[in-house]
């Protein structure tokens, strides 16, 4: 009699165990779309991009949290001696086991830290284009310990985020997107450089994804015994139309220009501030004073 007393006891509270991780599995599914449904009824995506990466680190914090305790409260309740012992060690010695797997794993504590800390410092955020160590791309999810990457061939880069916390982050979206694409044309000695330089602007105007503000402009560049180097400078609205606006202007202005009968040789072109670009193997520095053609430009 007595022993089945015994296992009816061990079964109730098997089965109370059992109610407490069903418990806790839809407790951390409820704080996961009570989350996503708060960012979509505020509609932070729109107004505030970095709203969503705070919000998604705190609901995985929130999860892992809440399966910690369930399952500590589940063994426990068991009330089996291994379980029960375990129980307490979890809940008891909670500090000393963080900072034994603090010793242990120091890489995943600190790609954890680093996480929540870009989460809320932001030096990039879901959605922006960065640049970490020539990866290129759009940050797809920034999770516990590592950031994911989406680059430019649909690639996904898993970046460890204690590498992002102690490395230079390029982010195009942050303050302003905007974009130059930069193309260096070739034009024939005595080529009339007022006249080319009306053509370029009329090309960089009429593109649908030019940016009227910053102004384009044309400059001199460099000149030798091949001819005269000018670049043309237009603005998109992010990196990427950046690109697509680099291939248009060199492909419509070497046109241009050739049926003006002032191009030599082909155009080269680069879409990235502060990249250079070569023409007809000359070097392309910052025009000298006085070099420049442009006066669209404010000054």
């Amino acid at each position: 009699m007595g022993v089945e007393v015994v296992g009816t006891a061990l079964y109730v509270r098997v089965g109370v165990a059992v109610v407490v991780l069903v418990g806790t599995a839809i407790l951390a599914r409820l704080l996961r779309r009570a989350v996503a449904r708060f960012l979509k009824t505020r509609r932070l995506a729109e107004s505030d991009p970095g709203a969503i990466t705070r919000f998604k680190m705190i609901a995985r914090l929130g999860v892992t949290t809440l399966w910690f305790v369930g399952v500590g409260l589940a063994l426990y309740v068991v009330n089996v001696s291994v379980f029960k012992q375990v129980a307490v060690g979890m809940f008891a010695s909670a500090g000393v086991m963080g900072i034994a797997l603090g010793f242990a794993s120091q890489t995943t504590a600190a790609n954890l830290v680093s996480g929540v800390i870009i989460a809320f410092a932001q030096p990039l955020r879901l959605g922006d284009r960065v640049e970490v160590d020539l990866e290129q791309g759009i940050v797809e999810e920034i999770g516990l310990l590592y950031t994911t990457i989406h680059t430019w061939d649909n690639r996904r880069v898993l970046i460890p985020n204690q590498f992002l916390s102690t490395r230079v982050i390029r982010n195009s979206t942050v303050t302003d997107p905007k974009t130059p694409a930069a193309v260096t044309f070739t034009l024939k000695h005595g080529t009339d450089l007022g006249g080319a330089r009306s053509l370029l602007l009329d090309e960089a105007r009429s593109q649908p994804l030019f940016v009227a503000d910053p102004h384009p402009s044309v400059e001199v560049v460099s000149a030798d015994e091949t001819g005269v180097v000018v670049r043309l400078v237009a603005w998109a609205a992010d990196r990427a139309r950046a690109n697509e606006l680099t291939s248009a202007l060199r492909e419509h202005g070497v046109g241009r220009l050739a049926d003006a009968g002032m191009l030599v040789g082909s155009a080269t072109a680069g879409a990235v501030a502060g990249s250079p670009t070569v023409g007809q193997g000359a070097a392309v520095s910052p025009a000298p004073a006085g070099v420049s053609m442009s006066s669209d430009r404010k000054q």
